[in-house]
This record gives structure tokens, C-alpha cells and sequence, in this order.
């Protein structure tokens, strides 16, 4: 490669240099050193959206012990003080308790109660509705599974950014050293070093700073305070694997949680159908109650009963089949939603598998560079190999997260 020399642009050039390298990165005050497991970690222990789904997890655990308590009986104590003057008996209103007031006046009279009912038949209303809940549980943990997947995606993408763009900065500085040691060279050789070193330093200036904006990308992917000054350690070292196409699809297919997501929905949305035709279902009741009633303690009068109720719905206007024709047509809509979400699912593995095939084999067989290569020519390999590094790993995470998981799984 031939460039030109005037003296002036060399005179330019070296006091150019003259101000000096840029201080390393090392040379930073480091507040906190990542590894990649430690990124995942704090990523995911800082996501608010991550953090709610969580929170919704538990909320779902809850209504399973919500639903479980429908399945026994219900016990009440009520105790109550009355004054009145009736000329006619009364029953209060069911916001108390419906207790039985007698004919006259009364300076004070005292009821107490205990109720018990039990519903012994409801064409498995509760069964179902323990069914729901439980499944609900598995969908928000699958929910949160996807995100979680996602998460670590993206703080492996942005971890393995920073550190290339890190060691493409000490690879232009070392290259920059090499060319400012002294040593024997003509002229030619000398300004060529000199617009060599030139550009060096501009390409270290551009780095830096595209490095500055990977570490801000990264703070923001874990959650971290925006100035925080970080260093990352080295993460995971890139394995060679032989993974099969259709292997990584029937993966995909059993561990991906938001095909998952798609079969509890068709799930519950079969569960709301069968609770909309529960309602016409006939239901069986027992209830008793035990009751002492007087003016004074102890109470004398006592009164209990025990009852069994039969109820059968006969018409309500046709709503019932309503609401079971509104439940059908959620069931099919979910099975269309499913269809789509395989065909993305597939599409998304077979992308993820092109390009990881496509780095293993760059990685495996690199590029041979000619011999006798200049300094330029050699900086350029050595940042090709980096970015195919690079490359390599995240083809890998984002092939893991295509088909729901680690190859490890």
C-alpha cells in the first residue's frame, strides 16, 4: 500500500501524537466486576416487568387455596342485641342475618347462632374451578419462563458486546504500540507507520466510544445505575456442538414456554365451556343452624333445623347458551393463536439454527490470512476473529432460547 508523504501532513500527524494514548480502560476506577452469571442473576433480580410476574405467580398459588377451600363447609357464629317494640313479628334484613324479632317490646333481647352449609352436588363446578386455578398457576409460571428466557438472552447479547468492543480497544492499542516502537525505517516505512498510527488513534477514539454505548446498553439490560463504572470478566467459553435441525424443532416444541402458554389457554378456555354448561346443571344443598334466643343469659329458647335443598335451573332466558357459545368461540380462537405461534416458533429455530451453523463453521475453519501480512492487515484479522468469537457465542444463546432452553436441559 503506497501513501503520500508531504512533509507538512507528517508534521501534523506526529504532533498529533504527541498528546499521547488514551489512558486504557484498566486504568478506571472499577465499581463492580460481572461475570455473566452474575449479569443474568442481577438482570433478572432487577426486570420490574420479570419482578410482576412473579408477583402473579403467587397471586395464581393463592387462588389454587382459594379454590381448595370451596370444597368444604362453610361454619358461622353470629350473636346479636336487640331493643324494640313490634306489633307484628319481623325478620332483619340478610345483613343481619335474617334473625327472627317476636310480637311486643323488649328492652333487650339475644340471639345466637351457629350456621352450617355444605353444597354436596354442583356438577363439579368446584372440581373445575380447582382445575382452572391450577392451570392459571402453570400459565403465569410459563409466562414468567418466557420473559426469564428473553432476560438472559439479552443480557448475554450485551455482556458479549462490551467485551468486544473491550478487546477490540486493546488490540488497536497494542497495535498502536507496535507502531510508535523505535526502530530502523526509511522514510516510507516511517510515514507510513506515522498515518498508521494516525488512524489508530482515531479508530481507538471510535471504539471507546462505541464501547461506552455498549456499557450503557448493558447497565440498562441488568438494571444497574446508568453511571455506574463496570469491568466484565470473561464469560463462558464457546463449545463446538454438531445439533440437528429436527432435534432442535421436537426441542423447541416441548420446551418452548410460549407454545406452552398456547395449550393452557386452549386448556382453560375448555374448562370455561364446561363451567358455562355446569350452570344448567341441578345442585344439592345442606344446611343446618342452631339458635338460642331471650330476653335473658342463659338464653332459654332454643331452636335448630337441618335442611337439604334441591335446585334445578329450568329458564333463564336463553343466557346459559349464550355463554357457552361465547366460550366455544374463544376455544377456537386460541387454537388459530396456537397455529401462528408454532409457525413463528419454527421460523424463529430455524433462523437461529442458520446462523449458529454458519459461526461454528467460521469458528472451526477460519479464514487463513497470507503471510507476510502488514500491521494494518494483521489488526484486521486479529478484530475479524473477535467479532466472529463473538458472534459465535451469541448465534449460541440465541439458538438455546429459540428452542426453550440450554442444550443441557
Amino acid at each position: 500500500m503506497k501513501f503520500c508523504e508531504p512533509f507538512k501532513i507528517i508534521s501534523v500527524i506526529a504532533a498529533f501524537m504527541a498528546a499521547g494514548p488514551a489512558l486504557p480502560l484498566a486504568a478506571q476506577t472499577v465499581e463492580k466486576t460481572f461475570t455473566l452469571d452474575e449479569a443474568v442473576i442481577t438482570g433478572l433480580h432487577n426486570d420490574q416487568e420479570y419482578l410482576a410476574l412473579q408477583e402473579q405467580v403467587s397471586f395464581a398459588q393463592q387462588r389454587i387455596n382459594e379454590a381448595r377451600a370451596l370444597v368444604y363447609p362453610k361454619i358461622d357464629f353470629n350473636a346479636s342485641a336487640s331493643r324494640f317494640n313490634n306489633e307484628q313479628p319481623i325478620v332483619l334484613s340478610p345483613s343481619f342475618n335474617s334473625i327472627y324479632l317476636p310480637p311486643g317490646s323488649r328492652d333487650m333481647y339475644y340471639t345466637t347462632r351457629f350456621s352450617l352449609w355444605q353444597y354436596l352436588y354442583a356438577g363439579g363446578k368446584y372440581t373445575t374451578n380447582l382445575r382452572l386455578a391450577e392451570i392459571n398457576l402453570s400459565q403465569a409460571q410459563s409466562q414468567a419462563d418466557a420473559l426469564r428466557n428473553k432476560i438472559v438472552l439479552e443480557v448475554k447479547k450485551s455482556f458479549y458486546d462490551c467485551l468486544f468492543q473491550h478487546e477490540k480497544i486493546n488490540a488497536c492499542e497494542k497495535a498502536l504500540a507496535e507502531a510508535a516502537a523505535p526502530g530502523e525505517k526509511n522514510n516510507a516505512v516511517r510515514g507510513r507507520a506515522v498515518l498508521f498510527a494516525y488512524h489508530l488513534k482515531k479508530n481507538i477514539l471510535e471504539a471507546k466510544h462505541d464501547y461506552e454505548k455498549c456499557r450503557l446498553e448493558f447497565l440498562k439490560t441488568v438494571g444497574s445505575e446508568l453511571n455506574a463504572v463496570v469491568d466484565l470478566s470473561e464469560g463462558e467459553t464457546w463449545v463446538v456442538g454438531d445439533y440437528d435441525l429436527n432435534k432442535c424443532l421436537a426441542r423447541a416444541t416441548q420446551y418452548r414456554p410460549e407454545l406452552r402458554q398456547t395449550q393452557f389457554e386452549e386448556t382453560i378456555d375448555s374448562l370455561r365451556v364446561n363451567l358455562s354448561m355446569m350452570e344448567r346443571y341441578p345442585t344439592v344443598t345442606l344446611g343446618a343452624n342452631y339458635e338460642w334466643a331471650g330476653d335473658n343469659f342463659p338464653l332459654n329458647n332454643k331452636n335448630w333445623n337441618a335442611t337439604i335443598n334441591f335446585n334445578v335451573p329450568i329458564f333463564d332466558g336463553w343466557a346459559s347458551w349464550a355463554r357457552i357459545k361465547q366460550r366455544r368461540n374463544q376455544a377456537r380462537e386460541g387454537k388459530i393463536r396456537r397455529a401462528k405461534i408454532e409457525d413463528q416458533i419454527r421460523f424463529d429455530v430455524r433462523e437461529a439454527y442458520m446462523d449458529y451453523t454458519f459461526w461454528r463453521d467460521r469458528m472451526t475453519e477460519p479464514l487463513q490470512a497470507p503471510a507476510g501480512q502488514e500491521p494494518e492487515e494483521k489488526l484486521e484479522a486479529a478484530i475479524a476473529a473477535l467479532e466472529t468469537r463473538r458472534n459465535a457465542i451469541i448465534s449460541t444463546a440465541t439458538l438455546e432460547w429459540a428452542i426453550g432452553g440450554p442444550f443441557s436441559k
